[in-house]
Parts: C-alpha cells; structure tokens; sequence
C-alpha cells in the first residue's frame, strides 16, 4: 500500500473511535464515567432557582471538592463559586442555573442542570453537565440544547 492509502485508513480508524466514545451525560449515566480514581459517586440533587415559589432553593452544595456556592452573574445568569474561588465556566454552558443533579467523586464534581441559555425558552432549558476539579477548573463539559427536538447521542440526566 502506498503512504495515502494508510493515511486514508488512519483517518477512518480515528473517526471510527471519536465516533464510538459516549457523551458526558451518557458515561454518568451509565457509571462508565471516571475521575481521580474515584470509583462510584455520590449523587444528590440540588435546587438554585425555581420558576415558581412552592419548591425552595436548597443553597449551597457541600463536596468532597469543596463548597459550591451559586452567585449571580452578568446578565441574571448564575455563576459558580468554589471555596469562594469563581469558577470560569465554558460559553455553552452559562446560563440561568434552574436544578439538577451533582456526582460527587473524590477529586472532581460533576453538576448536571438545567440552565436557560439565551438560545433557549423558560419551558425548553438545556441540559448542561460539567466536570470541576479540585482546583476549580472546568475539566469536561457536555450541552443538550433546549432547542434540541432530539437526545441524539446525550442521555438524559434532569427529570
């Protein structure tokens, strides 16, 4: 074989793989998701904001990583605290913080929430999860639009 026909076949080998790793939301879902060596997680649900007043904001959320605090940011999007540290949150995933679930491993968090990005309506939020480490750095991050009539390859986290 000459020296394209191998490059096309790696190409094709690198797209096959890229293809068949599953989203965030599905590894979490699955327990295929690992961080720090941290086996299986704690998982409580947390609630920031709510669109009418029978449900009350449960606060801040204690970790193993730390305490994460919501503050408000620009724009009456919510923003992320650690420790009192801010933590920079990837464009996609800024957003108005409704409720969701956190996935406790020792050394990293998972949040998975619905958040209300300016794309998105009050009645069709978008799924967003994100990986922060001890150090408060967003390390991983997945986002089902609102918008999205279809799961596609996400996995549902937030009932």
């Amino acid at each position: 074989m000459d020296m394209r026909c191998w490059a096309v076949m790696g190409l094709l080998a690198f797209a096959a793989s890229a293809e068949a790793a599953p989203s965030l939301s599905c590894q979490l879902q699955s327990g295929q998701f690992k961080v720090g060596g941290g086996g299986k997680p704690r998982v409580s649900a947390f609630i920031w904001a709510t669109g009418h007043g029978s449900t009350t904001p449960t606060g801040p959320i204690r970790t193993r990583i730390g305490r994460i605090d919501p503050v408000e940011g620009r724009d009456y999007k919510r923003a992320i605290k650690l420790d009192g540290k801010p933590v920079l949150l990837p464009p996609d995933a800024q957003s108005v913080i409704g409720f969701g679930k956190v996935y406790d491993f020792k050394d990293a968090i998972a949040l998975a929430y619905l958040g209300e990005r300016e794309e998105d309506s009050s009645a069709r939020p978008s799924q967003i999860v994100i990986v922060i480490n001890k150090a408060g750095s967003v390390i991983d991050s997945d986002v089902l639009p609102g918008t999205s009539l279809n799961p596609g390859k996400h996995c549902l986290l937030i009932d």
